[in-house]
């Protein structure tokens, strides 16, 4: 597998977070008032807190993720974290599917054609997943050039509907909200989890990828929430998908389907992150086995994706389901658990590779 450079993970980071944006649904997330300002910032505040294992680990085992080291410590140990991660993994998976396949049938088209969309966006992403981390990353950066026109285009066209009086001065009004809205902050940053499978495909310095995209998911999100309330005001507390709202409104002539922009940035930002997720599925898959069989592998791959739309599906179809399990998701446990307790655990038992002769395959 081919590496990249710390700059390129930060960039390919800041697409995958900012496709979650894009399908955010006020009620849960964001609000209307200061509130969220505040929860963003202490949310990736406790992310840098959480990446810490990762990159201490990153820092121990150069040019290696979390499951080498596990497994040449003891085989039955590394299977262990393997499991564990791949539950967290899922969860990741199922909830970009579902936002997936709810934002298509909302959105971009009807009821009747949504399962074609989902189906076409996934073999997109299956695709992208068999041809490697580094390939993956190469379209994430046209991904967010096109993703950084977008916002210009909506700055641009939007900014005489600005309000400044729907700003007003405050600290936090509603605790439980606080509360509420930075879990689920937390939950969104799947990339710690990416960070754990693919430290050491990076040359050089990966933590620096963490810090760079870090503040600037902050300067993000925190530029999306006064958007969204500088232009949808009180409005936003009723509204779905605020930033496809926002770019709705445009009404320049030459950008009068800014809304279908948006879709399009969004979908291959969606791509991008099923693609970068499922490619870490299949890292795991091939790391078991003295003489994996490439073919059989990547049938895996598509075997396990073809379970996931299906579960996605009938999480998604019906509302109680989808609130059961967007609850559990906002408790932020699978990020914790895959993103930061399995890599302390690598960091404290986990063993270097020596560079004796005979060795196993995991030696170099």
């Amino acid at each position: 597998m081919n590496e990249i450079s710390w700059k390129q993970l930060a960039a390919l980071f800041v697409v995958t977070r900012a496709s979650a944006e894009m399908t955010v649904i006020p009620g849960e997330l964001i609000l209307y008032g200061p509130d969220r300002f505040w929860s963003i910032l202490a949310a990736k505040l406790i992310v840098l807190i959480l990446f810490l294992p990762a990159i201490f680990m990153s820092l121990r085992f150069k040019g290696e993720g979390f499951l080498v080291p596990a497994i040449r410590k003891n085989k039955i140990f590394g299977s262990v974290l393997a499991i564990l991660f791949m539950l967290s993994l899922t969860v990741v998976i199922l909830e970009t599917l579902i936002n997936l396949q709810l934002y298509i049938s909302d959105v971009i088209f009807d009821n009747m054609l949504f399962i074609i969309g989902v189906s076409v966006i996934s073999i997109a992403a299956y695709y992208g997943a068999l041809k490697g981390f580094s390939a993956i990353s190469r379209c994430s950066i046209f991904a967010l050039v096109m993703f950084a026109v977008l916002m210009v285009l909506i700055a641009s066209t939007a900014s005489d509907k600005a309000d400044i009086n729907y700003l007003y001065p405050s600290f936090i009004r509603d605790g439980e909200y606080f509360i509420r809205s930075m879990l689920a902050e937390i939950s969104s940053c799947s990339e710690i989890l990416i960070f754990a499978v693919f430290c050491g495909h990076v040359r050089s310095k990966p933590h620096n990828a963490v810090f760079l995209y870090l503040a600037a998911a902050l300067v993000l999100l925190e530029g999306f929430t006064l958007l969204y309330n500088l232009i949808l005001g009180p409005y936003l507390d009723h509204l779905e998908y605020p930033l496809y709202t926002i770019s709705s409104m445009s009404d320049v002539v030459i950008f009068q389907r800014l809304d279908g922009i948006d879709s399009v940035v969004w979908v291959f930002c969606c791509i991008i992150k099923l693609a970068l997720c499922l490619c870490a599925a299949h890292n795991i898959f091939t790391s078991f086995g003295s003489s994996p069989d490439k073919l059989r592998q990547n049938i895996l791959l598509a075997v396990y994706a073809v379970i996931l739309i299906g579960i996605a599906y009938f999480l998604g179809t019906d509302k109680e389901r989808y609130d059961t399990f967007e609850s559990m998701t906002h408790t932020s446990l699978h990020i914790l658990v895959a993103g930061t307790l399995i890599p302390l655990m690598v960091l404290i038992a986990g063993k270097k590779r020596t560079l004796a002769k005979g060795g196993s395959k995991f030696e170099k």
